[in-house]
């Protein structure tokens, strides 16, 4: 009978043990680096991703949020925060309630994390706030230099144009952080570029309809739509809510209905959950309702999230419209 020879045992026990040491140190390498890079709302996750593919993968802070600019952060929200090594966000136009913590966190550790805010793209096209005065309404851009964060329409990711100039900004900033993996992120620059214009000509496509040539006219719940109706050419003739810290006034309430059947307006589009004041319209007046959703909440794959959400705004347009 032959015996198992034991320096031979030994020795396959240390190949496994450094075999499992190796793959240990891979997978902690691998979580440090995937919790590098946070990045605060869904479409904008879904660009970075992108631009990161490869390199690193980031994680996204907030899944579900409701389209309103005042939020209270989770505690574990904020912990995710504290341990980033970078933090993507749109900015405090659009997220204001994230301002004061990354301030703090600037201040405390600067030298450590990187904060790129979008809305600080160069190119980007940005429009004014609306309200119900068109004397004090839209885009202004010859002042918008001058205009402060409370002014700005907020919702500038629903343009394609400005996709691409946010798209761009986050791959200079990061490959001036990390100069090493540059290669790469040009290289996804340029794939996810492409990606956009696809997207661009697909919501064109989606929207050129005979029937919308005339462009009809339609109304939003809350007037979150501007970039992409500008860009699309849709014709927004009014907001039922202009101030989410007041909400509508009866007498504004009265004066929509009141257009709705005077100038014959067919669409009102709105963001889940779906506002009492939109099924009362509906069946109140001949209108139809459509829900729309721009932050990507719906998207299946949050990677995706800024393509599905454009791509539904063009579709729930278009049944609105028609």
């Amino acid at each position: 009978m032959k015996l198992a020879n034991p320096g031979k045992k030994i020795l396959s026990g240390c190949i496994l043990l450094l075999m499992i040491l190796k793959q240990s140190f891979a997978m902690a390498e691998n979580s440090t680096e995937t919790g590098a890079i946070v990045v605060t709302l869904k479409p904008l996750y879904s660009l970075v991703a992108h631009v990161t593919d490869g390199v690193r993968t980031p994680v996204l802070l907030i899944e579900q949020i409701p389209l309103s600019h005042h939020y209270t952060m989770k505690p574990s929200e904020r912990h995710i925060l504290s341990d980033a090594r970078t933090i993507i966000w749109f900015g405090p136009a659009m997220e204001p309630y994230l301002s004061k913590v990354i301030e703090q966190l600037q201040k405390t550790d600067s030298e450590k994390r990187l904060v790129i805010s979008a809305m600080q793209a160069d190119g980007l096209k940005l429009l004014r706030k609306r309200s119900k005065s068109p004397a004090h309404s839209g885009d202004h851009k010859d002042d918008l230099q001058q205009a402060s964060v409370h002014t700005i329409d907020a919702h500038f990711w629903l343009s394609t144009y400005n996709a691409a100039a946010i798209s761009r900004h986050i791959t200079s900033t990061l490959i001036t952080a990390d100069p090493k993996n540059a290669d790469r992120y040009e290289k996804n620059l340029l794939s996810l570029l492409d990606k956009i214009e696809q997207t661009r000509a697909a919501i064109q496509n989606e929207l050129s309809h005979a029937a919308l040539s005339s462009r009809p006219a339609f109304i939003s719940y809350h007037d979150a739509f501007q970039y992409f109706e500008v860009e699309n050419r849709l014709n927004h003739i009014a907001s039922i809510s202009y101030d989410e810290e007041t909400g509508p006034s009866l007498r504004h309430i009265r004066q929509i209905k009141s257009r709705i059947e005077q100038e014959n307006i067919r669409c009102l589009v709105y963001q889940e959950p779906k506002p009492a004041i939109v099924a009362s319209l509906g069946r109140e007046t001949a209108i139809k309702a459509v829900a729309l959703d721009p932050l990507g909440l719906n998207a299946g794959e949050s990677r995706n999230a800024w393509f599905q959400s454009m791509q539904q705004l063009a579709s729930g347009f278009r049944r609105c419209l028609n």
